[in-house]
């Protein structure tokens, strides 16, 4: 009975300390980045095509000059015949040129092939402050806003970068607010995604104390090095819930960490959840290599 409530009580712990693990790797983006070098601004500058934001940053500042022409030139010929190009710019350029920006920076930036092309997704956010406006006779006051404008720009070795795609979004919020880490308005999903991380922690550091108590001699060793191998077939959006079972990757960790919360410089959390090989295969030997013990004694005592 007693031996029982020490394990209980051992388990309750685990559980308590995994919470805390999963916690403390990553709610504060910033330190988290700062484990990696990294600020937000550095990590974001590092991932950017510095030619293609270029174009954006020029795009987006003819936009809010209401240049329509000089934005035409630089679309593809697809894009710059099409009939609701130019209302899309102008829907664009009344939002952009409502107010002065206070601020102006690149939130996303992502590159993939297509073919011979290069396709650079780009993401800028605005921040433009409270302003009044004057509407029928009174002032209404304005509140700060933010907008994100999303470039696709197409380029290939021996051809000019193109913009095949341009978009604008506004919001009452800026993105560092929209992709913080919240459990406000969360659902099933993320705490499902939650709850099976805390387990696979707390498994994962159980298996690893039972491994250091066992004698079972150099053997422990290894064991304990397999532990700190994980693989990760799923990813779970924090933001949406949404699971993504199509990319595996591998971690290797001391601590060994099964679930663990990572991010980029501006976009959402993802909660990865990994499979602890090691200490499930340490388990199952261990329980394995018990069983057999016992069965070997229980003869031996027979025999007796």
């Amino acid at each position: 009975m007693k031996n029982n409530r020490i394990r209980r009580t051992e388990l309750i712990l685990l559980f308590a300390a995994a919470v805390a693990l999963l916690l403390a790797t990553g709610c504060d983006r910033n330190d988290l980045l700062k484990f990696a070098g990294y600020d937000r601004v550095s990590l974001m500058r590092r991932n950017t095509p510095q030619r293609e934001e270029g174009v954006a940053r020029h795009c987006a500042e003819l936009l809010r000059e209401g240049r329509y022409d000089d934005v035409i030139e630089m679309l593809q010929p697809d894009l710059a015949t099409a009939e609701s190009s130019r209302q899309t710019l102008t829907a664009i350029h009344d939002i952009l040129a409502e107010r002065s920006p206070v601020s102006l920076k690149v939130i996303d930036a992502q590159t993939f092939r297509d073919g011979d092309a290069r396709i650079t997704n780009i993401v800028l956010e605005y921040e433009f402050p409270p302003a009044p406006k004057a509407t029928g006779g009174s002032t209404e006051f304005l509140p700060a806003e933010w907008a994100f404008v999303m470039f696709s720009i197409r380029g290939a070795d021996n051809a000019p970068d193109k913009v095949s795609a341009i978009n604008l979004v506004p919001s009452a919020q800026p993105i560092e607010a929209i992709n913080a880490f919240t459990f406000e308005n969360k659902g099933a999903s993320q705490y499902a995604a939650l709850a099976i991380g805390m387990l696979l922690l707390a498994f994962t550091i159980y298996a690893a104390l039972v491994c250091i108590r066992a004698n079972i001699g150099k053997q422990k060793w290894l064991w304990l090095l397999l532990m700190l191998f994980t693989i990760y077939p799923v990813s779970v959006n924090w933001n949406t819930g949404h699971w993504s079972f199509d990319k595996i990757s591998f971690g290797f960790a001391v601590p060994p960490v099964p679930a663990n919360l990572t991010c980029s410089a501006y976009g959402p959390w993802n909660l990865a959840l990994g499979l602890p090989v090691g200490a499930v295969a340490f388990v199952i030997y261990r329980r394995c290599r018990c069983g057999s013990t016992r069965k070997t004694t229980a003869v031996e005592t027979s025999v007796s």
